[in-house]
């Protein structure tokens, strides 16, 4: 079954699609997976690696394992979840839960080391997933902003 196939992404391999995008999205690419690398950020997909080497195991969804999360990676441009102008529609933007860390002790990390992730520009605080993004900053460091 299609859907079972299981295809790496080029710029962050320990990563499959189905772990960064919606199920709708997916099956409507799962023919040419590959095709959905258009959908991201390719700064994005280096960070999330790079998360994921640092701080091991980490979730964005989980649909496919039979999770409820679908929308913490790629969000259509017509999803309700989120903000209008999430970055996430752009595909700059993930959420992720870390299995061995919280979100917090993450946060500070990556504020205490910019420099290990020079694309990250914007995380969100107070929240209990991690949230980071790779938009383009009007500003220096790495913005923390709140929900």
């Amino acid at each position: 079954m299609a859907l079972k196939q299981r295809v790496a992404v080029p710029t962050a391999p320990s990563f499959i699609f189905q772990e960064l995008v919606p199920k709708a999205t997916f099956e409507l690419f799962k023919d040419t997976p590959l095709f959905l690398l258009n959908l991201f950020d390719d700064r994005a997909l280096r960070m999330l690696q790079k998360l994921r080497d640092k701080f091991g195991p980490c979730t964005v969804n989980n649909w496919y394992w039979g999770g409820a999360n679908q929308y913490r990676g790629y969000r259509a441009l017509d999803c309700a979840i989120g903000a209008k102008r999430s970055q996430h529609k752009l595909g700059k933007g993930f959420d992720c839960s870390f299995e061995n860390y919280t979100a917090q002790q993450v946060r500070d990390y990556v504020l205490a080391h910019p420099q290990e992730f020079p694309y990250i520009t914007a995380i969100e605080g107070q929240v209990s997933w991690f949230h980071f993004d790779v938009r383009p900053p009007t500003w220096t460091g790495i913005k923390v902003f709140n929900p």
